[in-house]
């Protein structure tokens, strides 16, 4: 047998470690491609949901936030697999002598380290292309190929960075069509599609190359203006023309395909109208939140005129306009009287006033203040709205589960009213007491209220308040379950409960208005 030298047998053994270390790495190589193929599979039924209607517009951004992820960690993954081999061809390469023993199998495993390449190679190229196509799903709506609304916003960002920037205005017209649903009900979705796809087609053609048309929703679409005039009246004139422009545009009949049955088609003439509300807007940043809201309401004041008109946002009339809502809101479904809402003004106008005088919170109350807690004081019970109607209207006791439900009225109320407050700036400090009162009201001195468990000065004045008139009234009003007590019953029984449900420098000013207290309740029955 012949006799193999020692240094070939141990550059041969080094050789097959080598060989079986690059093998090792082509495996886990190809384990990492089998890898990011599953895991891209997953994403197969997100991917199928950007094809879903308008209406699921949120499920299909988040189905493309999926698709974006994936196709994102398929790329890296690609890229570090590229790197990997190329440092192992790289490293292979140097150990390749011409007359070396395992040259073969080297560059055996040489070319299977390129087809990794290749391959990979291959994937980033698909992932690119799917990659565009998710990122257009993604920012564009598929049906009329407008940009949808997480595109919008960034754009609404551009244009209030360029107007900081510049010194200049934009606007934002919030557009609805007029009647959709009738036209959407009787003839069906696919000509309702084709007319928001020629509604967006008119839109385009009818502004200017830097504005931007956005799909909003459903039949609702936003037109940006950017680059208007430093000045504010002359950027709202300007945004004036382009709106009524945009209202021209979409007049004229629109030729829309109906479908009979399986073989038959006919045409209609539709006439399309629609509603348009207008805000101005400058750089500051502090009010982005607020813009598409603003125009929002503009537009639907221009609806409630009949629609086919433009309407601009004023502050004044969304002030007058909200106040209104919030107190018809306060009293749909209520289980009060209306005479409950003026006597309850009543009691904490006394009680205020009194509270006041006897100079009882220093610097926490003054006539401004009183006012407002009194304009406020009807919306004290605003969160019943979103308790269910067989809950508010049970004649019977309710059961603890039931009770469990109608506390939450409390906390339902701050909702509505810090959400009005979020869209009118100028009403904060009227709804910061409102707030106040619809969560405190049913808290209680001694901590055993809720909905937090307040106690003392940490519980709202202005809810302390409200909590001593709401009571009052409504020992004294029959009920269902109960019949009215006397003035003089339920007065004792508040001053019995000083320090405990009540606030005692309250309970002192009711001592001094009781008088008071019995002549509204006299004055202004059910």
């Amino acid at each position: 047998m012949p006799h193999t030298p020692t240094n070939q047998v141990s550059t041969e053994t080094s050789s097959n470690i080598r060989l079986k270390d690059i093998a090792q790495s082509i495996h886990l190589l190809n384990s990492a491609i089998k890898a990011d193929q599953e895991f891209l599979s997953g994403i197969a039924t997100p991917l199928e949901l950007m094809q879903l209607r308008a209406e699921n517009a949120e499920a299909a951004l988040k189905a493309s936030d999926i698709a974006l992820k994936a196709l994102k960690v398929l790329q890296a993954n690609s890229y570090e697999i590229i790197k990997a081999s190329d440092i192992a061809i790289v490293a292979m390469k140097a150990t390749i002598r011409a007359n070396d023993v395992d040259a073969h199998h080297k560059q055996m495993a040489l070319d299977e380290l390129n087809k990794v390449i290749e391959k990979n190679a291959d994937n980033l190229k698909a992932s690119a292309y799917a990659l565009n196509a998710v990122q257009e799903l993604a920012f564009n709506d598929p049906l009329t190929g407008l940009p949808n609304r997480r595109l919008l916003k960034d754009r609404l960002q551009q244009c209030i960075a360029n107007n900081k920037r510049w010194d200049t205005h934009s606007a934002a017209v919030f557009l609805d069509l007029d009647k959709f649903k009738t036209l959407n009900d009787q003839f069906g979705h696919e000509v309702g599609d084709e007319l928001l796809i020629a509604v967006a087609n008119r839109l385009k053609l009818s502004v200017r190359e830097t504005d931007t048309v956005a799909r909003f929703g459903g039949d609702e679409f936003v037109v940006l203006l950017d680059q208007l005039s430093g000045n504010f009246s002359d950027a709202r004139a300007e945004a004036e023309g382009i709106a009524n422009k945009l209202l021209s545009a979409l007049t004229p009949t629109h030729e829309l395909h109906v479908r009979r049955d399986h073989h038959t088609h006919t045409t209609i003439q539709y006439q399309n109208l629609a509603s348009f509300g207008v805000v101005v807007f400058d750089g500051d940043e502090s009010k982005e939140k607020n813009i598409l809201d603003w125009a929002d309401e503009a537009m639907y004041w221009a609806k409630n005129e009949g629609g086919r008109t433009v309407r601009f946002y004023d502050a004044m009339a969304s002030t007058e306009q909200t106040l209104k809502r919030l107190y018809e809101l306060a009293t749909e479904n209520d289980i009060e009287t209306a005479n409950h809402g003026i006597r309850m003004q009543q009691y904490v106008k006394a009680l205020t006033n009194r509270a006041l005088q006897m100079n009882l919170f220093p610097g926490e109350l003054n006539h401004q203040i009183n006012d407002r807690i009194f304009k406020a004081t009807q919306l004290h019970d605003i969160g019943k709205t979103k308790i269910p109607y067989s809950i508010l209207h049970k004649q019977a006791k309710l059961t603890d589960e039931e009770w469990l439900v109608m506390k939450t009225h409390t906390n339902c109320g701050a909702e509505i009213l810090e959400d009005a407050k979020r869209q009118n700036e100028s009403l904060t400090e009227f709804l910061d007491i409102a707030i106040d009162i619809a969560i405190g009201h049913h808290e209680r001195w001694d901590g055993d209220g809720y909905p937090h468990g307040l106690a003392g000065n940490a519980i709202p004045l202005a809810g302390r308040i409200i909590a001593i008139a709401d009571v009052y009234d409504a020992l004294i009003s029959k009920r269902s379950y109960k019949e009215p007590w006397r003035h003089e019953d339920a007065l004792a029984a508040l001053v019995s409960n000083s320090g405990k449900h009540f606030d005692p420098l309250l309970i002192q000013a009711l001592i001094r208005e009781e008088k008071n207290f019995r002549l509204i309740a006299e004055a202004i029955k059910d």
